[in-house]
């Protein structure tokens, strides 16, 4: 027996609920299949062996650009789907280093407004795909949210540090940029009064000096340059003025100790060297902590501080090699 019309309004109202979120979730299913689709690439655009052609880069700024939309549109879940779409293009063993550098050159041109607004949902998501572009762009791309002065969103500066060490870790990048990067680096570093932002500031700068292969003289700058930042942490914790940035300043005498094997002996001594008076300045304070610790209820922070510069102290003194 077939149902009349107004009968079949009646069963579709009274399908069981699981019923009609299995077909909901079918519905999202669907287009969420149908948005990976659409955002393909031909396989001989990103597995070009060669320079891309005018005609290919194009096809690539396109693509970038309807990306980009597709972002800025999209709901919390659709941007975590674009976001995995573009880092799976990037994670195949077939991407071409040609095609990456493109697609990163167009990612920035795209994407940069994500991370200028307040949206710190796109921002964080544009961070993740920066820092598995690693590239000099994308590195720039980072370091461009790093500046308080320009970016006052602390949660947009926050997640573009995280995600800078890795950027730095994994973008093949020359001994000159490293150091600029380093430099770069140092001067937003000693304008930041959050400690986690400029715990991976000091992350990144520590990472470069474990490059293999790093010129001795670009070694050797970047020691100078993490020294520098290091004394600029220690005199901003010890003179009172942003007790907080103890726990940036354990951070940073943490990281040189426990890498300090992988850095070169001549990089190695510049920067122990370098922060020779910053370690006194720390171990004499150890019964008399700066002002505004025991406020902040850092002591027990501080007190880490003054151990791990002991320890430093230590490692001076047999030379760099071990305490």
């Amino acid at each position: 027996m077939h149902l009349k019309p107004a009968q079949n309004r009646t069963a579709t109202r009274t399908l069981p609920a699981w019923v009609v979120a299995l077909m909901v979730t079918a519905a999202a299913w669907n287009a969420t299949q149908a948005m990976a689709q659409a955002n393909a690439l031909p396989v001989e655009i990103v597995a070009a062996k060669q320079a891309l052609t005018a005609e290919q880069r194009k096809v690539v700024a396109q693509f970038v650009a309807k990306q980009a939309q597709q972002f800025a549109d999209a709901d919390p879940a659709q941007v975590v789907q674009i976001r995995n779409d573009f880092l799976a293009v990037l994670k195949k063993p077939t991407t071409a280093v040609g095609f990456r550098h493109d697609y990163g050159v167009e990612f920035v041109k795209s994407f940069k407004k994500f991370t200028e607004g307040e949206d710190s949902l796109r921002a964080t998501n544009a961070f993740i795909m920066a820092r598995f572009l690693a590239t000099a762009e994308s590195v720039d791309f980072l370091q461009d949210s790093l500046d308080p002065d320009s970016q006052k969103n602390l949660a947009i500066r926050i997640s573009a540090a995280a995600q800078l060490p890795k950027a730095v870790s994994d973008a093949p990048l020359s001994g000159p940029q490293f150091d600029a990067i380093a430099k770069r680096l140092a001067a937003t570093c000693k304008r930041e009064t959050d400690w986690v932002v400029a715990s991976h500031e000091v992350d990144a700068m520590v990472q470069m000096l474990r490059e293999e292969g790093l010129p001795t003289a670009q070694a050797d700058s970047i020691a100078a340059t993490l020294a520098g930042t290091i004394n600029d942490l220690s005199t901003r914790v010890t003179d009172g003025s942003q007790p907080q940035l103890v726990n940036a300043l354990q951070r940073a005498l943490l990281a040189v100790r426990n890498q300090l094997s992988g850095i070169a002996a001549s990089a190695r001594t510049k920067l122990l060297a370098t922060i020779a008076p910053s370690l006194d300045t720390l171990s004499k304070m150890k019964a008399n902590p700066p002002k505004g610790i025991a406020e902040a209820e850092l002591g027990s922070t501080f007190q880490a501080v003054v151990n791990t510069a002991g320890l430093l102290q230590k490692v001076r003194a047999t030379g760099g090699t071990g305490a």
